[in-house]
């Protein structure tokens, strides 16, 4: 019951925090939220999650810095003509980020960073038992 409770919390934080922030920015598409991990061995105990306001990234050994997204924009490749979306967050001193990847929508989603497009990210699947297990490692935001 209490899990219930929690998760209720949780989505209406997320649903008033994403409704104050979308006035005139591009919104996170549907397919992209979520938590994405990959089977590389140098990143066992990384992932990244993306919320609709929110980009979370694991930085290791049960610690995570969360960013609030200034912007979400979605372009071209000039050179290879695929999509690359960009994430744009700042940190505490107000410093810009750029957070850019190319998707894939086939086999239930891939990501790929454009500065790794050897990496492959995939999503882990979604359990009603881990929501919120991920975030409660960030201590702040930043």
């Amino acid at each position: 019951m209490m899990k219930v409770k929690r998760l209720g919390i949780i989505v209406i934080y997320l649903l008033v925090l994403s409704a104050c922030q979308s006035g005139g920015k591009t919104a996170v598409p549907d397919d992209l939220i979520g938590v994405w991990e990959t089977t590389a061995p140098a990143y066992a105990d990384r992932f990244f999650e993306i919320t609709t306001s929110t980009v979370i990234f694991a930085t290791g050994e049960n610690t995570s810095d969360a960013y609030r997204i200034s912007k979400m924009k979605i372009e071209k490749d000039s050179k290879d003509q695929k999509t690359v979306y960009i994430i744009c967050y700042k940190n505490t001193a107000g410093q810009e980020y750029k957070f850019s990847f190319y998707y894939d929508p086939a086999n239930q989603g891939r990501i790929r960073f454009k500065n790794q497009s050897e990496m492959v990210w995939t999503k882990r699947p979604f359990s009603p038992a881990s929501v919120g297990s991920e975030t409660s490692a960030v201590v702040s935001e930043k």
